[in-house]
């Protein structure tokens, strides 16, 4: 019999602590880890009877909760293969999913009957080459659409799969482009999940956690990698797990009141608002807080640890590649941890530095991060990019960086986001790093754009702080000034754009798809960022023609 079923993670679970509590919701409900499998068992009774069997799709679009823990596992009870697809889609969105990855049943809820209809009654709805996609009801009612019967216990083992068996599909967040449909496997996901538990701590056997553990709050949501291996490592360890429907600051400060956290997992942009709310957290019983997703801006991460004296630690990892490198506490108390990095690569893990021609670079050479893993089985919506992401078992992330003596992971950027500005390389986030510690910026995304006489420039979206006593423009003249100071004169900003918001994608993250020209006679700031890579120097001016906007 192979353990590599995730389902197996919650029947052991089930056996060494079944009366434990395993699963919180934020209204007040909990079921133990004993419910928690029979419930699962409800669903995989119900899928089976839909005829749904090993190697099956079963799309999820559901709205973030407790709920979907049990349709994970019942569909891995049965070998059948979860689609989760974000439950901020429209319609067209979902279709999309849809047919991309020919799910044999669609499952979705009460809470958005709109675009469940409007997806119904679209020619989308067809589905896939496979024919029209089955759709059931599982919470709420929505008109014209079945229900599914899973909420009965029912005690049903997992079936034995292969470790290069397909486990899940997820969405990357897509920094680039439309967002990709991954498939990741059962092997190569326990095996990541070892891998964390092994750094974190000291063992890679499952139920390790003392039965009276604090929970952890899973504070992604599950149709995200970040959240779901969230819910898989507490699980694992045999922690409980907190599942809400969003992040929101009041809503975290009362889930910390109750369960008394001793460690968060959250997203960069979740500790900005924490550090921007009036009101102070109870953070007195957190010893850590993982930070993982994005880099974390320095001023953001120092006015987060200087309020609340908790360390921010980060995880460096990918939905493609699992874990690969991060700090622990035990590496802070031991000094190890250097400012700057992503962390000390993680033991057991395969990593190297390659130039683009695929040669594997020295120590401290610059190249893009390439790591051997067996977690994903590339794209099932694009082959082409599926054989650019997985050669000979070597997954390759897109992210640019190097490695020092101490085996600590340093990233300065992503492949496809560098900026070429008169010859020199420019990334992107070493200066929206920058600019966001200036005081009366909120938020800056900083892009590429043609230029015809260096190729392309840096060009800052900022989301401005309110002062009314300083203008746009004397406020872009500052900027660009600021960024002088602390900036080499090609990675200074050659044009400042202020705009209302920054496009996010549904899990946090900057959106770095182009952002098309300003309407006319929309101005933007073009500053003079010193002299060039020549000697040169350009005149501050206003300028209604160029620019971006998001």
């Amino acid at each position: 019999m192979t353990a590599d079923n995730l389902a197996r993670i919650l029947q052991g679970r089930c056996a060494d602590r079944p009366a434990v509590p395993g699963l919180y919701g934020e209204d007040g409900r909990s079921w133990t880890f004993d419910q928690i499998d029979l419930l699962a068992g409800g669903v995989a009774a119900a899928l089976r009877a839909e005829g749904v069997g090993a190697g099956d799709r079963v799309a999820c679009y559901l709205t973030n909760g407790p709920e979907i823990v049990f349709f994970l596992f019942g569909a891995w009870k049965v070998g059948a293969v979860p689609v989760t697809v974000s439950s901020l889609y429209n319609a067209a969105e979902l279709a999309e999913s849809v047919a991309k990855t020919n799910p044999r049943l669609l499952l979705v809820d009460g809470r958005r009957p709109d675009v469940v209809t409007e997806f119904l009654t679209s020619s989308s709805a067809a589905g896939s080459a496979a024919g029209p996609v089955a759709v059931r009801s599982v919470l709420g009612t929505v008109p014209g659409v079945p229900s599914l019967p899973w909420q009965r216990e029912v005690r049903v083992p997992a079936v034995d799969v292969a470790p290069e068996a397909e486990a899940c599909i997820l969405f990357t967040g897509g920094t680039t482009g439309r967002p990709k449909a991954v498939s990741v496997t059962h092997g190569g996901t326990r095996e990541s999940l070892m891998r964390l538990a092994r750094v974190s701590t000291g063992t890679d056997a499952e139920g390790t956690a003392a039965p009276d553990a604090a929970p952890n709050l899973i504070a992604l949501p599950l149709f995200h990698s970040g959240g779901q291996h969230s819910l898989l490592f507490a699980f694992f360890v045999g922690r409980a797990a907190v599942v809400w429907e969003r992040f929101g600051v009041d809503r975290l400060a009362d889930l910390m009141d109750r369960f008394a956290f001793d460690n968060l997992f959250l997203l960069p942009t979740m500790v900005f608002d924490i550090v921007h709310a009036e009101r102070d957290l109870p953070f007195e019983r957190v010893k850590s807080v993982l930070v993982a997703g994005q880099a974390i801006s320095w001023p953001v991460r120092r006015a987060f640890e200087e309020r609340y004296r908790v360390p921010i630690l980060v995880n460096y990892g990918s939905t493609e590649a699992g874990h690969i490198a991060g700090w622990t506490g035990r590496d802070m108390k031991a000094g190890r941890w250097k400012p700057g990095s992503a962390g000390r690569v993680y033991p057991g893990v395969e990593l190297e530095i390659r130039d683009d021609a695929g040669t594997a670079l020295p120590t401290g050479a610059e190249g893009e991060v390439v790591v051997r893993s067996a977690l994903t089985r590339g794209y099932v919506d694009d082959a082409e990019a599926s054989r650019d992401l997985v050669r000979d078992g070597w997954v390759h992330t897109g992210d640019i960086g190097y490695v020092d003596a101490d085996g600590v992971l340093f990233l300065v950027g992503r492949k496809r986001d560098m900026i070429k500005c008169g010859g020199f390389q420019v990334w992107p986030e070493e200066i929206e790093d920058e600019l966001r510690a200036h005081p009366l910026v909120r938020d800056v995304r900083v892009l590429g754009r043609p230029d015809e006489r260096l190729g392309e420039i840096p060009v800052a979206l900022v989301v401005r702080e309110t002062d009314d006593a300083v203008t746009d423009a004397d406020l872009a003249d500052r900027i660009v000034a600021y960024a002088r100071d602390r900036l080499a004169h090609f990675k200074t900003p050659r044009r400042i754009e202020f705009v209302p918001a920054l496009e996010r994608s549904s899990t946090g993250k900057i959106s770095r798809v182009a952002a098309p020209l300003p309407e006319a006679g929309k101005t933007s700031r073009v500053a003079a960022p010193g002299p060039e890579a020549d000697g040169t120097s350009r005149v501050a001016a206003l300028s209604s023609e160029g620019g971006e906007r998001s």
